[in-house]
């Protein structure tokens, strides 16, 4: 008997290694007869010499973001390399694509073949653990069906929202040439309306900077570039010393608690309401609130949190990032500002309606060719859930089928994408809003994603960017330049200038 477990162990160990190899062989031989059925071959090959953990790209990156030049050097290894190329981040193989066919496949086609995966997951999980930018599968589709609603009923249209802290906005910006960063101003405005917005109050950081100065707002960046540090990191992350990012994470998430408890508290009041005032027939709906309507939903805390800090970050930095970026533009083409001033003056001085915005077309072309020469978000990525096929990027001519074996992970680069001169043509680094007019949507344009999983809050964030611009122009007669150095790259969840946006506006 003494012997016979041994034994037992030994034959129980061989068995599961035979069966594991027959699997691996099949496995093996299934790929190798798909590849050779569809005509895959292998993309080319970023030069790395860590095969096992990527260490070599991993510090390379982040090096290239602490230069402020990660953009440049990735739009250069895709001139270098190719628009799809193989390369490793830590435990994963890597494809890097910027072909619109690739990302459409990704994003759409074979939406249901990928997921966000676990490096998204495990580098936001300290701050947004239950939010829609981390979850995959049924809790994804849960959360998003969770928070549609919400948005579809939102103040898309509360343009007399807009315009109260649109106010607030135009008397904190000097109309005599003196130097202010607008990039500063926008990212208060932009807290002030979406904390008005989820909350029902403005955190009012514009009237009373003290409310959104100093240490809240640092630990709102300290996250967000702790949170794509960690991305680059990988399975390393937990692994290295983040105090300040910790600390950060605290912070963030007690404010967020604060706002939680008043919802729930509202929650219990409104259904102790006796049933006489709930079914009042000519009572006045109030006010729609992001955080009481959700509240409704689930009362489980944690979830809440984490939704309410997920739309907060994307809500505030969207439109932010977008509205800096065009002024830091308007600041250096007087010829753009002009013909801006040209078309908003059809509005006679008058507020605009949701309609009259939407009739803006320069406007929208000036927003768009923004987000082409600076996107928001600067790259995405997914990780495959079974082997599949690519359709373009593989072998000499870069054209040929690509095999993606399961839990790669696919990156794209929306920075090198919307600047490729196939596709923009060769002026495709300067600013030229008009090679929007007749512009069809396509894959080439991706500011918001596409596919299932687009961003949920993109016309709020280009109906509030449109209205405060229509409102800075019809304020303003000019801008001047401040600061003559080029857009450097600051890369956190969002991607904005590292240098503000100094300028003096004349009124």
């Amino acid at each position: 008997m003494v012997g016979y477990v041994p034994t037992l162990i030994t034959v129980t160990f061989a068995i599961t290694t035979i069966w594991y190899l027959c699997g691996q062989i099949s496995s093996y031989i299934s790929r190798r007869k798909r590849i050779s059925e569809r005509g895959c071959e292998p993309p080319a090959r970023y030069p790395f010499w860590d095969p096992i953990f990527g260490l070599d790209v991993v510090y390379d990156a982040i090096r290239a973001i602490k230069r402020k030049a990660f953009l440049s050097e990735k739009q250069s290894h895709y001139e270098a390399y190719g628009n799809t190329h193989s390369s490793r981040l830590t435990t994963y193989p890597v494809i890097s694509t910027i072909e619109p066919d690739n990302i459409k496949a990704v994003l759409s086609t074979n939406f249901k073949d990928f997921e966000i995966g676990s490096p998204r997951r495990r580098a936001f999980s300290p701050i947004l653990a239950n939010s829609i930018l981390v979850a995959d599968g049924p809790e994804w589709e849960h959360s998003r069906a969770f928070l549609k609603p919400s948005f579809s009923r939102s103040q898309v249209g509360d343009l007399a929202t807009l315009e109260s802290h649109v106010q607030h906005l135009l008397k904190a910006i000097p109309g005599d040439m003196s130097t202010v960063d607008l990039a500063d101003l926008f990212f208060r405005y932009t807290a002030d309306v979406t904390t008005d917005f989820m909350f029902g109050e403005s955190i009012g950081s514009l009237p009373r900077p003290e409310e959104f100065g100093g240490d809240m707002a640092q630990a709102c960046r300290d996250v967000q570039l702790g949170a794509e540090r960690r991305f680059r990191l990988g399975i390393f992350a937990n692994l290295v010393p983040q105090p300040a990012f910790y600390r950060s994470v605290d912070k963030v998430h007690a404010y967020m608690n604060e706002h939680v408890e008043k919802a729930l508290q509202r929650r219990k009041l409104q259904e102790g309401a006796d049933d006489e005032q709930k079914g009042a027939k000519d009572s006045a709906p109030g006010r729609f609130v992001f955080s009481e309507e959700m509240a409704k939903l689930t009362s489980d805390r944690f979830v809440l949190r984490d939704q309410l800090g997920g739309i907060f970050f994307a809500g505030r930095d969207t439109t932010a990032t977008l509205l800096s970026n065009l002024f830091f533009v308007l600041a250096r083409e007087p010829e753009v500002w002009q013909q801006l001033h040209e078309e908003i003056a059809t509005l006679n001085g008058k507020i605009p309606t949701l309609d009259e915005l939407k009739q803006l077309r320069y406007l929208g072309f000036c927003l768009n060719e923004t987000l082409r020469l600076y996107p928001i978000v600067q790259g995405t990525s997914r990780v495959a859930l079974r082997d599949l096929i690519l359709p373009t990027g593989g072998g000499p001519s870069a054209s040929s089928p690509i095999f993606v074996a399961k839990g790669t992970l696919v990156i794209f680069h929306l920075f090198a994408l919307h600047k490729r001169k196939d596709l923009w043509g060769e002026d495709a680094e300067d600013f030229r809003p008009m090679r929007w007019q007749g512009e069809k949507a396509s894959w080439n344009f991706l500011p918001f994603g596409g596919g299932p999983r687009n961003c949920i809050g993109q016309q709020f964030a280009l109906t509030e960017a449109s209205y405060t611009a229509v409102r800075l122009l019809q304020t303003f007669k000019a801008i001047e330049m401040r600061d003559p150095r080029p857009w450097t790259e600051s890369i956190g969840a969002t991607c904005s200038n590292a240098n503000g946006v100094k300028v003096a506006m004349v009124a």
